[in-house]
């Protein structure tokens, strides 16, 4: 499970992250997070890193109140399906996440004793659990291992997978984010056999059909939704359209 935290007061972060610690002890759900203080850090985790589920944000962020509801419209945006819960002690806030948008989960106050705050976390890290990580009819995950790298990334988020050009290395790119990880494109193509979403569109580009929008035979491209596009070879065009044509009719 991915857990991205928005919190400007280390006291409070230790205490998130040691908590979160025991929870996947006790749970044997395996968690791992990133902690910030910094609004512009976050946002750039949230844009660029990889795809969270679970987010939990202060409101009043370096003396900037309600500024916690603003990052949260951010996530929303970028990750429609994101868990997203606020730890803080303006819980008179709470009504506020309708005007925002935002279906927070929960609001857990600071000011709880420890045992009280730990039972709230980890309800909200088994409802993540059992509502994203083990329910595909909500989100379907391209969940990929390669000598011990994991990736856990929605497949309506992902465009397209290419080479970098330094062995054992790509880089996904999706609507939002690019990210480099380790694998081939032999190894996640073998893996792909029973699911088939991918194809290998040009040897350097393993495309998402179900992301691609149309083929642009004059530039030989692949155009996918807000014009994102990469190159296809033209003994592959031909392919491709059959099996846009059969993912449109699942």
């Amino acid at each position: 499970m991915k857990v991205l935290i928005l919190e400007d007061i280390i006291e409070h972060q230790v205490r998130l992250e040691t908590t979160l610690n025991k929870i996947s002890k006790e749970t044997n759900i395996p968690i791992s997070y990133k902690t910030t203080g910094k609004v512009r850090e976050f946002m750039e985790y949230v844009e660029h890193d990889e795809v969270n589920q679970l987010y939990f944000l202060d409101i009043d962020i370096n003396g900037i109140e309600r500024k916690g509801f603003e990052v949260a419209q951010f996530i929303r945006h970028r990750n429609p399906y994101a868990i997203i819960v606020f730890i803080t002690s303006r819980s008179e806030f709470a009504t506020l996440t309708y005007k925002y948008k935002v279906s927070a989960l929960d609001f857990i106050d600071k000011e709880t004793s420890d045992q009280v705050f730990k039972n709230r976390v980890a309800d909200c890290v088994l409802y993540t659990k059992t509502t994203l990580l083990e329910n595909q009819s909500v989100v379907d995950y391209f969940d990929y291992s390669y000598k011990g790298n994991d990736l856990c990334i929605p497949y309506h988020d992902i465009l397209y997978i290419e080479t970098t050009g330094t062995s054992h290395k790509l880089r996904i790119v999706g609507k939002n984010f690019a990210k480099e990880f380790y694998g081939t494109m032999t190894d996640i193509q073998e893996k792909d056999k029973e699911t088939q979403r991918f194809y290998l569109a040009h040897k350097s580009f393993l495309v998402n059909i179900g992301n691609v929008r149309e083929i642009d035979r004059k530039k030989m491209e692949v155009v996918f939704y807000e014009d994102h596009r990469c190159p296809i070879s033209r003994l592959k065009t031909k392919k491709l359209r059959e099996l846009m044509a059969k993912n449109q009719k699942k």
